[in-house]
């Protein structure tokens, strides 16, 4: 199970982007949804990179803080996307 454990990721991190992008652009939620699929689909491909690559650990030392980094600069973009809406929305 360990071997495909970050194929199952890999795939889980897709599907959410995708269905996240999918449902955003058909209900028209906004650039929120958008920034978030991105980052889901961003965090696939890292954990596919990191299962097809086993030499070189992703989410360990340096690659691993700059994994971080832009998943918190994802989450950062995604708060003020919301709560622009939120304001315009009011």
């Amino acid at each position: 199970m360990g071997a495909l454990l970050p194929y199952i990721y890999t795939t889980m991190w897709f599907i959410i982007g995708i269905a996240l992008l999918y449902v955003g652009i058909k209900n028209k939620f906004g650039v929120t949804t958008v920034v978030l699929s991105v980052m889901f689909i961003f965090m696939g491909v890292w954990w596919l990179i990191d299962a097809l690559l086993p030499k070189i650990d992703m989410l360990q030392g340096v690659y691993g803080w700059i994994f971080r980094l832009v998943i918190a600069v994802f989450v950062l973009a995604s708060a003020l996307c919301y709560l622009q809406y939120r304001k315009k929305h009011k």
